[in-house]
């Protein structure tokens, strides 16, 4: 059986890993044949060990590896090094050469699966995996193809859903598919029986309103003009307090501040959410990717940012809504910068 690489948008990235566990008949596995390893900490001696073990009572052991590959991403403001390391992360991609070279000659019982985040075609340890591996590119659908993903989703769980209805969802909620698909269970649950409809919609856009200030946020942190601005000003328009979007912001730079010290001190799993105060898995996941992807001097240049705009509002030199839009212009561009 081929070792597989699963990556990208982590709603879609969540539900291949269920579909080839499901396959693999993971839930019929004893716990001593199911491993699940931090690629942040995991040494290559430590992989090869597991994965060169027999299965114990079972036709089968399978390896879960969760962001190894994001290790050896070039983060902003980090440049890769000659040779090959990671600027950030200080990781060496020849240090796993002998990986690839490994995969091959593993046992047949050895069911090896890496899962990640977005990353990029030229990452340097996805580049030396492909050969020997199956990649599974997880991308989130976007415009026409996220109405189609809507529709297709609500079929799934039993509910037609009219194109007035899809449109109102998609500009309420946008590309996030772990809000869309809870949303959507909501209303399969509460048009049992008919279409769900726009009015069904707005019905829930309290709801949903709530869950779009942490899109914003979202988008922001990851550099998403177009959904940030686009979710600010309808957050603004249903009368959000800027100062409080600007505290959301914060918030949220922190929380990805801890999650990537504590991961550089070797934290990880349930240890690292209780640590930090993040009880929902998703949102840790998210947390661990944003934090993968900023390197230490752009995360002091955005608290720097949010420090300013947060005295010229306190100091009067600018108005809340002014200083907001400022401020996540230029948190955006040190982003992409």
């Amino acid at each position: 059986m081929p070792t597989h690489v699963i990556y990208g948008d982590s709603f879609l990235v969540a539900q291949q890993l269920k579909e080839l566990e499901s396959d693999l008949g993971e839930q019929t596995l004893l716990d001593s044949n199911y491993h699940r390893l931090q690629g942040g900490q995991v040494k290559l001696p430590e992989l090869l060990s597991v994965c060169n073990a027999l299965p114990f009572m079972d036709p089968l052991r399978l390896i879960l590896v969760e962001g190894l590959l994001g290790t050896f991403e070039s983060r902003s403001g980090a440049g890769r090094s000659r040779g090959g390391r990671s600027a950030s992360s200080g990781k060496n991609v020849g240090d796993w050469d002998a990986l690839a070279q490994a995969i091959p000659q593993m046992p047949d019982t050895t069911r090896l699966v890496f899962i990640d985040g977005p990353i990029s075609a030229s990452n340097p340890l996805l580049q030396r995996l492909k050969p020997v591996c199956v990649t599974h590119p997880a991308i989130a659908p976007t415009r026409e193809m996220l109405s189609l993903w809507i529709k297709n989703n609500a079929q799934q769980k039993g509910a037609g859903i009219s194109p007035a209805a899809i449109r109102s969802l998609a500009d309420l909620v946008g590309s996030d598919l772990w809000t869309l698909d809870r949303e959507l269970e909501k209303l399969s649950l509460y048009c049992t029986g008919r279409n769900i409809e726009e009015d069904d919609v707005r019905d829930m856009v309290s709801q949903i309103r709530e869950t779009s200030i942490f899109n914003a946020v979202d988008a922001i942190i990851d550099g998403n003009a177009a959904a940030a601005f686009r979710l600010l000003r309808e957050l603004l328009h249903d009368g959000r307090d800027a100062t409080y979007i600007i505290s959301m912001v914060g918030r949220q730079l922190r929380l990805l501040s801890l999650v990537k010290y504590l991961t550089d001190q070797g934290v990880g799993g349930g240890e690292l959410g209780s640590k930090v105060g993040i009880n929902s898995q998703f949102a840790l996941r998210k947390t661990m990717d944003q934090a993968r992807r900023h390197s230490w001097p752009v995360i002091r240049q955005r608290y720097q940012r949010l420090l300013d705009a947060d005295l010229a509002i306190k100091r009067g030199r600018q108005e809340p809504d002014l200083a907001l839009e400022l401020l996540v212009a230029d948190l955006i561009g040190t982003r992409n910068g």
